[in-house]
């Protein structure tokens, strides 16, 4: 048996079969040896598990693509009004499964897997039958068109001309989905409407550009992939017009979701047993906290750089410049335009050394990041970042990709681009993307053999370690305690409180542009540029910008919770490794783990 497995690993095969396949031979070995009595109901419960995901992942073959598995590539969303009802019936039908397993009868791993796979099927319930993102929202047309063609070319996954195959074949059906899309959308809100227009014209770049550029790599395949990116370009210029001349002067909905609705989507998407209230409440008292930390420490700073500036205002207007005028200062010290990639290498061996130094984390067994430049089409959104494959292509390399500054730009553009990203925001950014951040964390959530946790991972928890990281690094000694790098930290964190804060207000109580605004760029230190796009992605994305404050603050107050558990015995490394340990669920459940509740 175990020789067919390692026969398997050493061939190309569809990851997501191997992943079930390896899933249940551990199952299989723990039985045998004794380690853990598999019941009935979690053979029934495994069975329904791996038939769910065939299903969905071939009903959302975009999405699988996205997270590695491979067996769907060809295939394009089917957004017809009879997908939609049928998707509907099957995922009630397996929730009425669901309610066939006697959980008393699971193991501790499979009733949290039970809890989180009835989450996501009835937050997919949510979302078809009331929030009709199908019919009010046309960024779920840009995404899917978008992504099933870039998840395809992005990653080296597979052989070129196979993956080539694919996109030709996706190609082939944009233009069914662009009419169910002419046919679903009734009176979305403008600013949906209005962000669709742009990223649309992003999608015919992409096609017509971008994809163009692979042709000549399979030759046999040049000729029919051109013909194919000029239908689509065609049939998305007219889609285009669609969108400018047809749906947008129709579109009138309310972007805001309000109390009822967003009460549901925030639950589905935090599965935290926190309310928007109590998340207002803590946001809005860490926020002052945070501001009184942030003036304390850079206080002797301005006392001592600008000891000459004399400021009328008093109060909090007196904090805001102080604070502002450290900031400003801490952003002049930055690397040059050619010295970014360098850097970010420096930077992350320093961490990587400092984790180890300091037993912040057990880091044997996981690859050496690859740090390169970004590829040009995916240039633009951050100097800096993770790019790591799906959780499904756990073989794929990943990457710490560092955007280079554009030729054509101006000096002051240069300036403010590499002011923004200082040498203290570099840090700060690498600590959260990478080490011991996102890559590490994904490195430990990869061990853990749920099926259910490695596709439908919590945000919150994932953001919120992230988060946590940037914190703990910096009170562990990182930076030898420079008030400047504490700064930088706080700022960062600062944006994800007053991120909570808008999130529900803006979708709770009516909180205007102009207070996000004020709060954003007089309460937050951000750039107004910075702050106008937030409130875009407020409008956009409800509920998701909460997930990075609430997460860390459920990480900080189990780690509290375990540290007063274990008494004399705590141990900062053992905490680490046993919250990372166990796949990417929500930290309600990490919390019955780690503190054996019941």
């Amino acid at each position: 048996m175990w020789q067919k497995v390692l026969f398997c690993i050493g061939q190309r095969v569809n990851p997501f079969l191997l992943f079930i396949f390896l899933s249940a031979m551990v199952l299989l070995s723990m039985e045998q040896s004794g380690c853990t009595r598999v019941s009935v109901e979690d053979r029934k419960f495994s069975k329904m598990v791996d038939e769910f995901f065939e299903y969905y992942l071939r009903v959302n073959p975009t999405w699988a693509t996205g997270i590695g598995a491979h067996q769907y590539d060809g295939l394009l969303d089917d957004l017809g009004q009879d997908a939609i009802e049928a998707r509907t019936q099957n995922l009630r039908s397996y929730l009425e499964r669901m309610q066939e397993i006697d959980t008393t009868g699971l193991s501790l791993a499979n009733k949290i897997d039970y809890q989180i796979l009835g989450n996501n099927i009835r937050r997919e319930l949510f979302e078809l039958e009331e929030l009709r993102g199908w019919q009010r929202n046309p960024l779920l047309y840009n995404y899917i068109i978008g992504g099933s063609i870039y998840s395809l070319i992005c990653r080296n996954f597979a052989p070129c001309d196979e993956r080539l195959a694919n996109v030709i074949s996706r190609l082939r059906q944009i233009p069914r989905l662009l009419k169910q899309a002419k046919a679903n959308l009734d009176n979305p809100p403008r600013i949906y409407t209005e962000t669709a227009i742009k990223q649309n014209r992003g999608t015919i770049k992409l096609i017509r550009e971008d994809l163009a550029k692979l042709a000549d790599s399979v030759p046999r395949l040049k000729k029919e992939l051109e013909v194919e990116i000029q239908k689509v370009v065609t049939a998305l210029e007219g889609y285009q017009k669609f969108l400018e001349n047809e749906l947008l002067p129709r579109s009138k909905g309310n972007f805001r979701l309000g109390n009822e609705l967003y009460r549901k989507k925030l639950r589905y998407t935090l599965q935290s047993d926190l309310t928007p209230e109590e998340i207002v409440e803590r946001a809005e008292k860490e926020y002052v906290r945070v501001r009184e930390e942030m003036y304390q420490l850079a206080l002797p700073i301005h006392q001592q750089v600008y000891y000459d500036h004399k400021h009328k205002e008093k109060g909090e207007a007196l904090k805001n410049i102080i604070i502002r005028e450290v900031l400003n200062l801490i952003a002049g010290e930055h690397p040059q335009k050619d010295e970014l990639l360098d850097v970010c290498r420096k930077i992350l061996n320093d961490l990587e050394k400092f984790v180890k130094n300091k037993e912040i984390i057990d880091l044997s067994g996981i690859n050496p990041l690859v740090v390169e430049w970004q590829p040009e089409f995916s240039r633009g959104v951050t100097v800096a970042g993770l790019d790591a494959p799906g959780p499904l292509d756990r073989k794929q390399q990943s990457f710490y990709r560092v955007s280079p500054i554009p030729e054509d730009w101006t000096a002051d553009q240069i300036e403010s681009f590499l002011r923004e990203y200082n040498y203290y925001m570099l840090q700060d950014l690498s600590i959260h993307e990478a080490i011991p951040g996102h890559y590490v964390q994904l490195y430990y959530a990869n061990r853990f053999p749920s099926l259910v946790r490695t596709i439908f991972g919590s945000g919150t928890f994932i953001e919120g370690w992230a988060v946590y990281a940037e914190r703990m690094m910096l009170e562990e000694g990182y930076g030898n305690f420079d008030p400047k790098l504490k700064l930088m930290q706080l700022k960062m964190y600062l944006r994800s409180i007053i991120n909570a804060i808008i999130d529900v207000k803006i979708h709770t109580q009516n909180m205007s542009k102009r207070e996000a605004m004020r709060l954003m760029i007089e309460g937050g230190f951000q750039e107004e540029s910075e702050a106008r796009d937030k409130w875009i992605r407020a409008c956009l994305t409800s509920a998701q910008l909460t997930t990075y404050f609430v997460g860390v603050q459920e990480v900080l107050d189990l780690k509290k919770e375990y540290k007063k558990l274990k008494g004399d015995k705590f141990n900062l490394k053992e905490f680490h490794e046993k919250l990372l340990s166990y796949g990417s669920p929500p930290i309600k459940y990490l919390r019955q783990i780690l503190l054996k509740i019941d």
